[in-house]
């Protein structure tokens, strides 16, 4: 399954890409939502990891304008959060977010948590 995280925090960005190609995922990263949008145009993306808080769009309005287009309304977005404020969980949910997750990630439950999607 090809995978797609968005994160401005290249740090991060990196290491779960590394982690995730360790398992045998291919990993598209992208800086941003606009960046991660061309990625989408160009790719076959079977999920999105994608931090909330981003310049130019954060992680929940990302995910609406997925779940807007036909062609990205199947793949399941996992959202990252450092905040511990409940409204971001219940905003993504009603966005069409399937999951948030609270950074730091713990990240045996986000591999099975990705291998469950496959």
């Amino acid at each position: 399954m090809n995978i797609l995280v968005v994160d401005d925090d290249l740090e991060l960005c990196t290491m779960l890409s590394r982690f995730l190609e360790m398992h045998g995922f291919t990993v598209y990263s992208a800086a941003d939502a606009l960046q991660a949008l061309d990625i989408l145009e160009r790719n076959q993306v079977g999920m999105v990891i994608t931090d909330y808080l981003m310049p130019h769009l954060d992680g929940i309005h990302f995910t609406e304008m997925l779940k807007a287009d036909p062609r990205f309304q199947a793949i399941p977005v996992l959202l990252m959060t450092a905040s511990t404020d409940e409204g971001i969980t219940e905003r993504g949910l009603r966005k069409g977010v399937a999951l948030t997750l609270q950074k730091p990630l713990d990240m045996g439950q986000l591999l099975t948590l990705v291998r469950f999607a496959e």
